[in-house]
């Protein structure tokens, strides 16, 4: 199963929120988003808006950019779509 832009949205966001030490917890109070929805997120089994999005970059105060694919990721997932 090939990772998709939102997988990997889910795993920077969780690298992210780890690295930090927050817990699913913490950032769900800080964001005001369901443990169970952040979750999702984070496994890439959820689409979240721009906004919940969002709501996660800032409650991490981290950048858009340290949440979205690179050119080179972006690249990887197109190939993997054709082939």
């Amino acid at each position: 199963m090939s990772i998709t832009v939102t997988g990997l949205v889910g795993k920077k966001i969780r690298q992210h929120r780890r690295a930090k030490e927050i817990t699913i917890q913490q950032l769900s109070r800080k964001c005001g988003l369901t443990v169970n929805y952040i979750s999702l997120i984070e496994k890439g089994e959820a689409n979240p808006s721009l906004n919940k999005l969002f709501a996660i970059v800032c409650s991490l105060e981290i950048q858009w950019e340290d949440i979205m694919p690179n050119c080179e990721e972006h690249q990887d997932l197109y190939n993997q779509t054709i082939f």
